[in-house]
């Protein structure tokens, strides 16, 4: 990855034979008017028929550098989601259609149906990886305008401090702050004042184990190298792309006095030491986030509640004791099933609501009809359930009746 990162620096030249494009280049980015680069993406030959472009245009607005990536691909599997990986961080998806062609569009000012592009992404590694992690496409992004000799300079202005590519004493002499080498998109200069509540974005910083999640306000992400994902939660770790596959291999989350932790297993190993399989090939950072231990804790309760009326069901399901990761709950009455989207824990608890009055509804509970709860009397359990699906708590109580 550092490696990567040094390439950037570089500004690759003589690259028309490997069908590399460029147009419009100017040296400093933000006097630039545009910055194109447009290459072919190279097959791994996981499948030797599939094809891909990608295009990078830098441009300067009003003072700030916009950025946009555009890949577009052919003869992949038709109807199909794969990764776009960038530096090893998963900053999106790609859908083909039945034919097997497809494109995704990543921009720092988002339009509709764009992707959120949160980093530079001109020297940094790109890839098209398949479901089962392994690259189908991929290119080493072209490092086009970018100085090695510059630094990234804040220059305080009105309307708060603008990036510019100086040299160190060109960043002194102009009374800038000094942020080291780096690229000014996004913008990584900050005016010091606090952060309105829920700015921090998940922020995928450098690491050699691999990309770690960290908040941080957009301009923190960028002066620190890292690539913005927008709002979100570090749990699980939204940063780590699939895992290549290694045949016989499996990341395989095993109980822990902390948790889970991630070993290298065989399939038949991981299983026979009361371990979860959560995909193939070698553990990486994160890789067990959310995956709750077997049994789910020793100290994990359910509280399930409900009431039925003529015209209305209700239920509660509250999980306690349970160790920190993500949970569904299942509730089941007669022939009825409902189940709940994934939740994680605030504490070691959890708490879900099924619903059928529309009220409740649009506060969040999961819809059920009016005559869900079933039976005389009337009964129903409720479940919690592990990111594999299996039950980690589970109760059945009679419901009151009004």
């Amino acid at each position: 990855m550092r490696n990567a990162r040094k390439m950037s620096r570089n500004v690759v030249a003589g690259m028309i034979g490997t069908g590399l494009v460029l147009l419009g280049l100017v040296a400093g980015p933000v006097e630039a008017r545009s910055i194109r680069a447009k290459q072919e993406l190279e097959r791994t030959g996981i499948d030797p028929d599939a094809r891909g472009k990608v295009a990078v245009k830098i441009k300067s607005r009003r003072g700030e550098l916009e950025g946009e990536l555009e890949i577009k691909v052919q003869r992949l599997d038709g109807g199909a989601t794969f990764e776009v990986v960038l530096d090893g961080v998963r900053i999106g998806n790609l859908t083909t259609t039945p034919r097997g062609t497809g494109k995704a569009r990543f921009r720092t000012r988002q339009r509709r149906d764009d992707q959120l592009l949160g980093a530079d992404p001109r020297g940094l590694p790109l890839a098209v990886r398949n479901d089962a992690g392994d690259a189908v496409l991929d290119a080493d992004l072209v490092a086009t305008a970018l100085d090695g000799s510059d630094v990234r300079c804040c220059i305080p202005d009105d309307s708060g401090p603008e990036c510019e590519d100086r040299t160190v004493e060109e960043c002194a002499l102009a009374g800038g702050v000094d942020l080291g080498p780096g690229s000014c998109l996004p913008n990584p200069c900050d005016d010091g004042t606090p952060p309105a509540p829920g700015d921090d974005i998940v922020c995928c910083l450098p690491d050699d184990s691999g990309p770690e999640c960290e908040d941080r306000t957009p301009a923190q992400c960028s002066a620190q190298g890292g690539i913005n994902l927008g709002p979100g939660t570090c749990v699980p770790n939204p940063c780590t792309a699939t895992t290549p596959s290694v045949p016989g291999t499996v990341q395989c989350c095993l109980p822990d006095d902390s948790g889970t932790e991630c070993e290298d297993r065989t399939d038949t190993e991981c299983t026979a030491q009361g371990g979860v399989t959560v995909g193939t090939g070698l553990c990486v950072p994160g890789a067990c986030d959310g995956v709750v231990p077997p049994g789910g804790g020793a100290n994990a309760t359910v509280r399930v509640e409900c009431e039925r009326r003529s015209d209305r069901s209700k239920v509660s399901v509250d999980g306690n004791g349970l160790v920190a990761a993500t949970y569904q709950a299942r509730v089941v009455s007669g022939g009825n099933e409902a189940t709940a989207p994934a939740r994680g824990t605030i504490g070691d608890e959890v708490e879900f609501d099924f619903d059928s009055d529309g009220g409740d509804i649009a506060a969040g509970a999961t819809p059920i009809a009016a005559g869900f709860i079933q039976g005389t009397p009337p009964t129903v359990t409720g479940s919690l359930l592990g990111a594999d699906g299996s039950v980690v708590a589970e109760a059945t109580v009679t419901c009151r009746v009004k």
